[in-house]
């Protein structure tokens, strides 16, 4: 039993190790750059939003300049897809109503004979925009959470999808430690079931996860393992999902012959400490509170118990 347990488990592990080389050691991904709201304005340009290609890991990483052979394709709430091409060397757009959108990046080239296609993705909310215009779309888009299990985009050969999470508290607007995060994985519009997710995160934990039999790579977003601060503030965490699939397939592009393709694409997420660790920590102040609160009730009435009720003498004056 011992030798056959030792083959499984060896077994498993050379399976994981065979789809390691897959992934290289930098990743390219998305980044929205911060513009502060009072800028935006001055700007004359309110919900402007800019973006910048990042390469490296999330430890260490540098900016993107080199947008040869780039596209930017933008899907806003109606499920509307606007082609953009990159000015300069930043990604800019202005959304024009409050709500989810989502930005995917793509970029070919031809290296070694083979068709390098990098592709990224992220959701972006725009928390301005005209509310009389934009509230339908709004409530629509968080009741229906519109932003995941979307159908794969036709412009893209190769594309990661979210499908909705599975949650183990009340807020479902944000992803948190502790939730259930499943991904399906899309080769020219048909489901693969055998591409499996290289998984990073900020703090520098990677894990390679296989799909399952129905196609659907999930995995429990682990606990933030961040030092703690002095003033307790909630803190957000990244990390970075990568799939990458190798085609043997020939062809020509921009004038090269390549005589196979590689597909890779990156999803950045962000994540914060689950709801429930701030709600046990005011749960378990509570109940000290309380505790103490009985405890001297308890000890108050315990000493006017014993306090001895003073005895009126009454002398007869004759």
């Amino acid at each position: 039993m011992k030798m056959k347990n030792n083959f499984h488990k060896t077994t498993s592990i050379l399976a994981l190790l065979a789809f390691l080389p897959l992934f290289g050691s930098n990743s390219i991904w998305l980044e929205e750059i911060k513009v502060e709201s009072c800028c935006a304005t001055e700007a004359g340009e309110p919900g402007h939003k800019e973006f910048s290609i990042k390469n490296g890991d999330l430890q260490s990483s540098e900016t993107v300049c080199d947008f040869k052979n780039a596209k930017v394709y933008i899907r806003d709430m109606d499920n509307k897809i606007i082609e953009q091409s990159i000015k300069g060397e930043k990604i800019s757009f202005a959304p024009l109503y409050k709500g989810n959108y989502h930005l995917f990046f793509e970029q070919k080239y031809v290296q070694d004979e083979i068709l390098h296609v990098t592709l990224s993705t992220l959701r972006v909310y725009n928390k301005e925009g005209e509310i009389a215009k934009s509230l339908l779309k709004e409530v629509r888009g968080k009741t229906n959470d519109s932003q995941y299990g979307r159908e794969p985009l036709a412009q893209l050969p190769f594309e990661i999808i979210m499908e909705r999470p599975i949650r183990k508290h009340h807020i479902n607007c944000c992803l948190y430690s502790g939730d259930i995060a499943p991904f399906k994985v899309y080769y020219k519009g048909k489901l693969q079931k055998n591409i499996p997710l290289k998984v990073t995160m900020e703090t520098g934990w990677t894990n390679v996860i296989k799909p399952s039999d129905d196609g659907v790579v999930s995995f429990e977003i682990p606990r933030n393992t961040y030092a703690k601060t002095e003033k307790e503030e909630k803190y957000s965490e990244k990390m970075v999902i990568e799939a990458v699939y190798k085609v043997n397939e020939s062809g020509a592009y921009n004038g090269e012959a390549y005589h196979a393709a590689e597909y890779t694409m990156t999803m950045p997420l962000s994540f914060g400490s689950s709801p429930l660790e701030y709600e046990s920590k005011f749960l378990g102040f509570a109940t000290a509170i309380g505790v103490m609160l009985v405890f001297s009730l308890g000890l108050y009435y315990n000493r006017r118990k014993k306090r001895k009720t003073p005895k009126e003498i009454w002398f007869e004056e004759k």
